[in-house]
């Protein structure tokens, strides 16, 4: 478009009212303000405007909400189209129909480029749609269908917990003593059965400057008559929740009156991330080679995290650093601190988390296995995640580590993708008497040796080669193949056969799950179960792949040495409770006398008797802790 045409363009200006740094689109039409920033510490610089510059009502933020973003455009802005909305709420400027949820919005993720296209949220849309119309809402939605089907607006605000219900009818008085001609539409809408919502809208100046000349005063008069001093934080926000209402109100007027505005309804995108990108940065010089090692989990699986992490860095060398990055969605911040705490005492690390929920939300992701969770998919974003480095030790969350992993990660991989170990499991499959894993092999992985075949629990990735033979949208897209047993272990094999490096048996070492070991390693070649045999008598990765784990069953193979770490960490007590838990049999059958707590000759009780001494404080702490789940 040529600067003649953009001349003669109507002055579109949407502000995006907004407290905190968040990714928002960029452009003429929709600018940032930062609301409250009376109440700031400091100006965000990256928002266009600020809530206090000028004529304003800053300070009245916490009762008003983003009309102090609406008062301060009436009177600091020249534009021929004023519209607002908030740094999680967008107009949905696309002709397209998308499914809403119960409460009329269409939900989303991450406010990226490609949801700023589908929603058609950029300066060329916005201009072909908004000089068109008059006003601009978010749908007028039918209140028995919606919002928990409260059927009045009136209802919508009793049933909100918090507010007051005296404060709706003094909005209904002030309306009468202040503008008398509105009362009937007051009484029409707080009767009816339909509302837009979300005090999101887009008027011409003329309509705007009216709008607002009629609002405020009314909202003025409320906070004259009403004593919120013990109001909650939510009841303090009552102007701005009556300001919803008074648009509704300050519309249905006009309809009424026959003013024949050409109005038109946008959808209304609620984005449940708006917050910032932010990129992991290298860590500053520590004087030492760095070993990068990622772990992926999730909230419940923190303590085995927390044991994997320490094993491996009680026995790490103290002249190397390393920079320990946890790929997750869901762990709490207070996890994150109390492991960023517990792991200070080692000075040779660093421990950071990283959120890949932006990552991998484009992508349906899911698991052929039920012993494998979503985070499995998570080593296929580290060559994203971490640009900064050409190779990377990537590490299951279920082992134990007795070995220096710098060791490992050193091995010399040449331009091969990768480094692992042997799958020992597979293997031993392929040679089973009529077995199906040869032809599955063959014929859907498509595998030139199947005896190849390695497990990637414990991999050194050389990120570098990785990035130049696919992308992470490439490398998700092949794991989510739904023929595939082991989705990620399957397509790394498949993708990497013949750009690979072998590492010796013992940094990879399966535990006896059920009694594989003697019922189906022995059916492996027989070079693979000596060199499995072998490492198990000197592991230095102990993996605990499989459904049997220590924290399950405490008899299982190796899990002596599981609990020496466990123990020592701030969340044994919470595996601990995945024993008892684990240990508690389905069905209860009542029993005459005083039942044990544990059985004398239960599996559980000959790993606790060593652990738990009879008399201990830890183990009349860990008999409260089964009273409380029995109960």
């Amino acid at each position: 478009m040529d600067s003649k045409a953009q001349e003669n363009q109507p002055r579109i200006r949407i502000f995006i009212s907004s407290h905190k740094h968040v990714n928002a689109p960029q452009g003429e039409c929709m600018q940032l303000v930062q609301v409250g920033a009376a109440h700031a510490p400091e100006h965000f610089e990256e928002m266009a405007h600020h809530d206090d510059e000028g004529e304003n009502i800053s300070e009245k933020n916490p009762m008003y909400c983003e009309l102090t973003t609406q008062y301060w455009a009436w009177k600091n802005v020249d534009a021929d189209y004023y519209g607002f909305c908030h740094y999680r709420r967008y107009f949905d400027f696309s002709d397209v129909k998308h499914e809403e949820n119960a409460y009329g919005e269409v939900m989303d993720s991450y406010i990226d480029q490609a949801a700023l296209n589908k929603y058609g949220i950029n300066d060329e849309t916005i201009q072909r749609i908004v000089p068109g119309y008059d006003v601009i809402t978010t749908p007028f939605g039918d209140l028995r269908r919606i919002i928990d089907q409260h059927k009045t607006p009136t209802a919508v605000w009793h049933a909100a917990t918090q507010l007051h219900d005296d404060d709706l009818k003094r909005m209904r008085d002030i309306i009468g003593k202040l503008q008398p001609e509105y009362l009937k539409d007051a009484d029409t809408f707080l009767n009816g059965n339909s509302s837009c919502f979300c005090n999101m809208f887009i008027m011409k100046k003329e309509i705007f400057f009216d709008y607002c000349e009629w609002i405020f005063p009314i909202l003025e008069e409320f906070e004259r008559e009403t004593d919120m001093s013990k109001y909650s934080k939510e009841a303090l926000r009552t102007p701005g929740h009556l300001a919803e209402r008074l648009l509704n109100i300050y519309l249905l007027h006009h309809k009424r009156v026959g003013t024949d505005w050409k109005m038109k309804e946008l959808q209304c995108v609620h984005f449940t991330h708006p917050e910032p990108d932010q990129p992991l940065a290298p860590i500053a010089e520590v004087g030492k080679p760095l070993v990068p090692v990622v772990f992926a989990a999730n909230e419940k699986y923190v303590p085995q995290l927390a044991t994997a992490i320490y094993s491996a860095m009680s026995n790490a060398s103290k002249d190397r650093h390393y920079d320990v990055v946890v790929l997750q969605r869901d762990i709490t911040p207070i996890s994150q601190r109390r492991m960023q705490m517990f792991f200070e005492r080692f000075e040779n690390m660093t421990l950071r988390f990283v959120d890949v929920d932006r990552e991998i939300s484009r992508y349906h992701l899911s698991t052929n296995n039920p012993h494998i969770s979503i985070e499995t998919y998570y080593r296929f974003v580290i060559q994203g995640i971490l640009p900064f480095y050409d190779k990377v030790l990537y590490l299951d969350a279920d082992i134990i580590v007795t070995g220096d992993i710098a060791e490992l990660y050193d091995t010399e991989i040449g331009d091969n993708l990768l480094a692992a170990a042997h799958d020992i499991d597979f293997l031993s499959n392929l040679n089973v008497k009529n077995g199906k894993r040869p032809q599955y092999a063959t014929e859907t992985l498509k595998m030139h040796d199947p005896y190849a075949y390695f497990q990637a629990g414990v991999l050194i990735l050389n990120t570098k080669a990785m990035r130049q033979y696919h992308s992470v949208e490439q490398w998700l897209t092949l794991a989510t193949n739904p023929d595939y047993i082991y989705n990620d272990q399957d397509v790394l094999n498949v993708q990497c056969e013949g750009r690979m490096t072998y590492l010796p048996w013992q940094w990879n070492v399966l535990h006896d799950c059920a009694g594989r070991v003697s019922e189906l390693f022995v059916s492996a070649p027989n070079n693979a179960y000596d060199a499995y045999m072998q490492s198990r008598k000197d592991p230095k990765i102990i993996h605990y792949a499989g459904f049997i784990k220590p924290w399950n069953d405490p008899d299982c193979d190796f899990a002596y040495l599981y609990w020496e770490y466990a123990r020592e960490t701030p969340f044994y007590e919470q595996l601990i409770k995945k024993v008892v838990v684990s240990d508690r049999p389905k069905t209860r059958k009542k029993k005459s006398g005083k039942p044990r707590a544990v059985k004398k000759n239960s599996g559980l009780r000959r790993i606790l008797d060593p652990i738990l001494p009879i008399g201990s404080k830890r183990r009349e702490f860990f008999k409260v802790i089964g009273r409380v789940i029995r109960h």
